[in-house]
Protein backbone atom coordinates (compact mmCIF):
# COMPACT_ATOMS: atom_id res chain seq x y z
CA UNK A 1 0.00 0.00 0.00
CA UNK A 2 1.23 3.56 -0.72
CA UNK A 3 0.16 6.72 -0.46
CA UNK A 4 0.28 7.66 -4.51
CA UNK A 5 3.68 10.17 -3.86
CA UNK A 6 1.33 12.45 -1.28
CA UNK A 7 3.47 14.08 1.08
CA UNK A 8 3.60 12.52 4.59
CA UNK A 9 4.38 13.58 7.84
CA UNK A 10 5.75 11.43 11.01
CA UNK A 11 7.48 12.22 14.36
CA UNK A 12 11.44 11.96 15.07
CA UNK A 13 12.19 11.00 19.13
CA UNK A 14 12.32 15.22 20.34
CA UNK A 15 9.01 15.77 18.51
CA UNK A 16 9.82 17.03 15.38
CA UNK A 17 7.92 16.81 12.42
CA UNK A 18 9.70 14.73 9.18
CA UNK A 19 8.31 14.71 5.66
CA UNK A 20 8.53 11.65 3.54
CA UNK A 21 7.14 10.55 0.16
CA UNK A 22 6.08 7.32 -0.53
CA UNK A 23 4.92 5.99 -4.06
CA UNK A 24 5.39 2.92 -6.37
CA UNK A 25 4.88 -0.87 -5.99
CA UNK A 26 7.46 -3.43 -5.12
CA UNK A 27 10.45 -3.49 -2.93
CA UNK A 28 11.32 -0.54 -0.95
CA UNK A 29 14.40 1.94 -1.07
CA UNK A 30 14.59 4.13 1.07
CA UNK A 31 16.50 7.53 0.08
CA UNK A 32 18.37 9.67 2.56
CA UNK A 33 19.23 13.19 1.57
CA UNK A 34 22.54 14.69 2.07
CA UNK A 35 24.21 17.47 4.11
CA UNK A 36 22.37 20.61 3.25
CA UNK A 37 20.06 18.88 1.18
CA UNK A 38 16.59 18.26 0.13
CA UNK A 39 15.44 14.99 -1.93
CA UNK A 40 16.17 17.22 -5.05
CA UNK A 41 19.41 14.93 -5.54
CA UNK A 42 16.97 11.66 -5.89
CA UNK A 43 14.94 12.95 -8.54
CA UNK A 44 16.80 11.34 -11.83
CA UNK A 45 16.60 8.06 -9.74
CA UNK A 46 13.85 7.89 -8.41
CA UNK A 47 12.02 8.64 -11.46
CA UNK A 48 14.00 5.56 -12.86
CA UNK A 49 12.90 3.43 -10.85
CA UNK A 50 9.46 4.27 -9.41
CA UNK A 51 8.07 1.71 -12.00
CA UNK A 52 9.33 -1.21 -10.36
CA UNK A 53 10.42 -0.52 -6.95
CA UNK A 54 8.49 1.50 -3.77
CA UNK A 55 10.37 4.55 -3.20
CA UNK A 56 10.16 6.52 0.22
CA UNK A 57 12.11 9.41 0.33
CA UNK A 58 12.40 12.01 3.46
CA UNK A 59 13.88 15.35 4.54
CA UNK A 60 16.32 15.68 7.27
CA UNK A 61 15.39 17.45 10.57
CA UNK A 62 15.96 21.29 9.74
CA UNK A 63 15.88 20.64 5.97
CA UNK A 64 13.47 20.39 3.18
CA UNK A 65 9.80 20.04 4.46
CA UNK A 66 11.14 18.20 7.75
CA UNK A 67 10.53 20.59 11.14
CA UNK A 68 13.42 22.16 13.22
CA UNK A 69 15.39 20.46 15.65
CA UNK A 70 13.62 20.57 18.88
CA UNK A 71 16.27 19.06 20.83
CA UNK A 72 20.47 19.24 19.99
CA UNK A 73 21.39 16.67 21.75
CA UNK A 74 19.35 14.14 19.59
CA UNK A 75 20.74 15.43 16.40
CA UNK A 76 23.22 12.98 15.67
CA UNK A 77 24.15 10.72 13.23
CA UNK A 78 22.85 7.45 15.10
CA UNK A 79 19.55 10.12 15.85
CA UNK A 80 19.23 10.73 12.02
CA UNK A 81 19.58 6.86 11.70
CA UNK A 82 16.74 6.84 14.24
CA UNK A 83 14.34 9.29 12.14
CA UNK A 84 15.01 7.25 8.98
CA UNK A 85 13.93 4.01 11.08
CA UNK A 86 10.77 5.56 12.40
CA UNK A 87 10.13 7.00 8.46
CA UNK A 88 10.17 2.97 7.98
CA UNK A 89 7.76 2.65 10.47
CA UNK A 90 5.12 5.37 9.68
CA UNK A 91 5.70 3.57 6.34
CA UNK A 92 4.66 0.13 7.36
CA UNK A 93 7.80 -1.24 5.98
CA UNK A 94 9.63 -4.14 8.17
CA UNK A 95 13.04 -4.31 5.74
CA UNK A 96 14.40 -2.08 3.01
CA UNK A 97 17.37 -1.43 1.33
CA UNK A 98 18.73 2.06 2.72
CA UNK A 99 20.29 4.37 -0.06
CA UNK A 100 22.08 7.60 0.83
CA UNK A 101 23.51 10.38 -1.04
CA UNK A 102 26.53 12.33 0.83
CA UNK A 103 26.34 12.64 4.72
CA UNK A 104 23.26 10.36 4.23
CA UNK A 105 25.95 7.97 3.55
CA UNK A 106 27.04 8.25 7.15
CA UNK A 107 23.47 7.16 8.17
CA UNK A 108 22.47 4.88 6.24
CA UNK A 109 26.09 2.90 7.32
CA UNK A 110 24.58 3.89 10.97
CA UNK A 111 21.52 2.51 10.32
CA UNK A 112 22.99 -0.64 9.49
CA UNK A 113 24.36 -0.70 13.09
CA UNK A 114 21.60 0.27 15.05
CA UNK A 115 18.99 -2.44 13.53
CA UNK A 116 20.85 -4.64 10.88
CA UNK A 117 17.49 -6.64 11.09
CA UNK A 118 15.58 -3.81 8.81
CA UNK A 119 18.25 -3.34 6.24
CA UNK A 120 17.96 -5.56 3.27
CA UNK A 121 21.19 -3.64 1.51
CA UNK A 122 22.91 -0.65 1.17
CA UNK A 123 23.91 2.10 -1.54
CA UNK A 124 26.27 4.55 -0.50
CA UNK A 125 26.35 7.34 -3.14
CA UNK A 126 29.07 9.57 -3.51
CA UNK A 127 29.31 9.97 0.32
CA UNK A 128 31.93 9.07 3.30
CA UNK A 129 31.79 6.47 6.13
CA UNK A 130 33.37 9.18 8.34
CA UNK A 131 34.42 12.57 9.35
CA UNK A 132 33.52 14.29 6.15
CA UNK A 133 35.49 17.40 6.70
CA UNK A 134 38.59 15.59 7.09
CA UNK A 135 38.56 14.87 2.95
CA UNK A 136 36.86 17.47 1.76
CA UNK A 137 38.63 19.30 -1.11
CA UNK A 138 41.70 18.21 0.42
CA UNK A 139 43.18 16.75 2.73
CA UNK A 140 44.97 20.05 4.11
CA UNK A 141 42.11 22.44 3.42
CA UNK A 142 38.98 20.10 4.98
CA UNK A 143 40.47 20.00 8.35
CA UNK A 144 40.61 24.22 8.26
CA UNK A 145 37.36 24.74 6.70
CA UNK A 146 36.07 22.69 9.87
CA UNK A 147 38.42 24.58 12.62
CA UNK A 148 36.31 28.21 10.46
CA UNK A 149 33.18 26.23 10.51
CA UNK A 150 33.37 26.06 14.67
CA UNK A 151 34.44 29.19 15.32
CA UNK A 152 32.33 31.07 13.30
CA UNK A 153 28.92 32.35 14.95
CA UNK A 154 25.83 30.32 13.42
CA UNK A 155 24.44 33.55 12.27
CA UNK A 156 27.41 34.12 9.98
CA UNK A 157 26.88 30.78 8.21
CA UNK A 158 22.89 31.88 7.76
CA UNK A 159 24.17 34.47 6.28
CA UNK A 160 26.33 32.46 4.02
CA UNK A 161 23.90 29.67 3.39
CA UNK A 162 21.59 32.56 1.85
CA UNK A 163 24.23 34.30 -0.54
CA UNK A 164 24.53 30.43 -2.03
CA UNK A 165 20.94 30.65 -2.46
CA UNK A 166 21.10 33.33 -5.24
CA UNK A 167 22.65 30.94 -6.94
CA UNK A 168 19.55 30.13 -8.78
CA UNK A 169 19.37 33.43 -9.99
CA UNK A 170 23.04 34.25 -10.83
CA UNK A 171 24.99 32.73 -13.21
CA UNK A 172 28.19 33.75 -11.91
CA UNK A 173 27.69 31.73 -8.61
CA UNK A 174 26.89 28.71 -10.69
CA UNK A 175 29.58 28.93 -12.38
CA UNK A 176 32.05 29.84 -9.33
CA UNK A 177 30.80 26.18 -7.75
CA UNK A 178 31.37 24.58 -11.11
CA UNK A 179 35.03 26.01 -11.27
CA UNK A 180 35.98 24.46 -7.45
CA UNK A 181 34.47 21.03 -8.90
CA UNK A 182 31.62 20.73 -6.27
CA UNK A 183 29.13 20.61 -9.55
CA UNK A 184 29.71 18.63 -12.59
CA UNK A 185 29.93 20.84 -15.81
CA UNK A 186 26.88 19.78 -17.63
CA UNK A 187 24.74 20.62 -14.84
CA UNK A 188 22.49 23.46 -15.58
CA UNK A 189 21.59 26.23 -13.42
CA UNK A 190 18.39 25.58 -13.72
CA UNK A 191 18.51 21.69 -12.83
CA UNK A 192 20.79 23.03 -9.33
CA UNK A 193 18.02 25.88 -8.58
CA UNK A 194 15.78 24.09 -6.72
CA UNK A 195 19.32 22.78 -3.95
CA UNK A 196 19.96 26.73 -4.45
CA UNK A 197 16.60 28.35 -3.50
CA UNK A 198 16.41 25.38 -0.77
CA UNK A 199 19.95 26.75 1.31
CA UNK A 200 18.02 30.32 2.39
CA UNK A 201 15.19 27.99 3.72
CA UNK A 202 17.24 25.35 6.10
CA UNK A 203 16.76 25.98 10.04
CA UNK A 204 20.52 27.07 10.42
CA UNK A 205 20.86 25.36 13.99
CA UNK A 206 19.44 22.21 12.97
CA UNK A 207 22.14 22.36 10.16
CA UNK A 208 25.25 23.94 12.14
CA UNK A 209 24.68 20.93 14.90
CA UNK A 210 24.08 18.37 12.27
CA UNK A 211 27.41 19.33 10.62
CA UNK A 212 29.42 18.93 13.92
CA UNK A 213 27.75 15.54 14.66
CA UNK A 214 28.92 14.32 11.18
CA UNK A 215 32.20 15.25 11.76
CA UNK A 216 32.39 13.14 15.11
CA UNK A 217 30.85 10.18 13.46
CA UNK A 218 32.89 7.00 12.21
CA UNK A 219 31.90 3.94 10.74
CA UNK A 220 35.28 2.64 10.08
CA UNK A 221 35.16 0.30 13.10
CA UNK A 222 31.82 -1.66 11.38
CA UNK A 223 32.52 -1.91 7.96
CA UNK A 224 34.18 -4.61 7.95
CA UNK A 225 31.00 -6.37 9.86
CA UNK A 226 28.11 -5.07 7.38
CA UNK A 227 27.13 -8.88 6.07
CA UNK A 228 23.85 -7.44 3.55
CA UNK A 229 24.54 -6.86 0.34
CA UNK A 230 26.39 -3.31 -0.81
CA UNK A 231 26.67 -1.03 -3.66
CA UNK A 232 29.10 2.08 -3.33
CA UNK A 233 28.60 4.59 -6.06
CA UNK A 234 31.78 6.82 -6.21
CA UNK A 235 32.84 9.46 -8.60
CA UNK A 236 36.53 10.24 -10.14
CA UNK A 237 35.79 13.81 -9.49
CA UNK A 238 34.40 14.06 -6.51
CA UNK A 239 35.47 16.82 -4.30
CA UNK A 240 33.19 17.02 -1.70
CA UNK A 241 33.42 12.85 -0.78
CA UNK A 242 36.27 11.74 -2.94
CA UNK A 243 36.01 8.87 -4.58
CA UNK A 244 39.08 7.25 -2.93
CA UNK A 245 36.07 7.27 0.11
CA UNK A 246 34.56 4.93 -2.04
CA UNK A 247 37.13 2.21 -2.85
CA UNK A 248 38.31 2.16 1.07
CA UNK A 249 34.90 1.53 1.83
CA UNK A 250 33.78 -0.99 -0.73
CA UNK A 251 37.34 -2.82 0.22
CA UNK A 252 36.55 -2.84 3.93
CA UNK A 253 33.03 -4.30 3.61
CA UNK A 254 32.66 -7.85 2.95
CA UNK A 255 31.62 -8.49 -1.04
CA UNK A 256 30.78 -5.03 -1.55
CA UNK A 257 30.39 -3.83 -5.18
CA UNK A 258 31.70 -0.88 -6.30
CA UNK A 259 30.78 1.61 -8.97
CA UNK A 260 33.50 4.44 -10.42
CA UNK A 261 32.04 6.88 -12.38
CA UNK A 262 35.51 8.26 -13.47
CA UNK A 263 33.57 11.49 -14.53
CA UNK A 264 30.98 12.21 -11.92
CA UNK A 265 31.37 15.20 -9.53
CA UNK A 266 29.75 15.77 -6.03
CA UNK A 267 26.63 16.36 -8.31
CA UNK A 268 27.67 12.41 -9.85
CA UNK A 269 23.52 12.01 -9.32
CA UNK A 270 22.89 14.24 -11.74
CA UNK A 271 26.03 13.95 -13.93
CA UNK A 272 25.75 10.80 -14.70
CA UNK A 273 22.03 9.57 -14.16
CA UNK A 274 22.17 6.81 -16.78
CA UNK A 275 24.61 4.99 -15.39
CA UNK A 276 24.01 5.01 -11.81
CA UNK A 277 20.18 4.15 -12.43
CA UNK A 278 21.35 1.30 -14.52
CA UNK A 279 24.09 0.48 -11.93
CA UNK A 280 21.66 0.86 -8.64
CA UNK A 281 18.83 -1.36 -11.42
CA UNK A 282 20.85 -4.24 -11.69
CA UNK A 283 21.79 -4.23 -8.10
CA UNK A 284 18.05 -4.27 -6.98
CA UNK A 285 17.31 -6.95 -9.52
CA UNK A 286 19.97 -9.28 -8.40
CA UNK A 287 18.99 -8.51 -5.03
CA UNK A 288 15.61 -9.48 -5.19
CA UNK A 289 15.68 -12.42 -7.58
CA UNK A 290 18.23 -14.20 -4.70
CA UNK A 291 18.34 -12.83 -1.57
CA UNK A 292 20.57 -14.96 -0.73
CA UNK A 293 23.11 -12.64 -2.81
CA UNK A 294 26.22 -14.99 -2.28
CA UNK A 295 30.09 -13.52 -2.64
CA UNK A 296 30.83 -10.90 -4.82
CA UNK A 297 34.14 -9.17 -5.82
CA UNK A 298 34.60 -6.06 -5.78
CA UNK A 299 33.56 -4.68 -9.36
CA UNK A 300 34.38 -1.60 -11.32
CA UNK A 301 32.11 -0.43 -13.83
CA UNK A 302 33.89 2.16 -15.71
CA UNK A 303 32.26 4.26 -18.56
CA UNK A 304 31.46 7.72 -20.68
CA UNK A 305 28.93 9.90 -19.86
Amino acid sequence: MTNNDRQSWTTSGDGASLAYWDEGEGPALVMTNGYANSTLYWEPLRRRLRKNIRVIRWDLRGHGRSGPVRDMETMTVAGCADDLRRVMDAVGIEQAVLAGFSFGSQIVLESWRQFPDRVAGLIPVFGPYERPFDTLIHPFVGPLIFALYRTVPELVWGSCLKCGALGSVLDPVHAFAQQLGFIGPDVSREEMAPFYTHLAQIDVPSWYVMGLAAQRHSARDYLCDIDVPTLVVAGGRDRFSPGRLGREMAGEIPDAELVWIEEATHTGLFDAPRKVGAAVERFLARLFDDVECGKRDIREVESNR
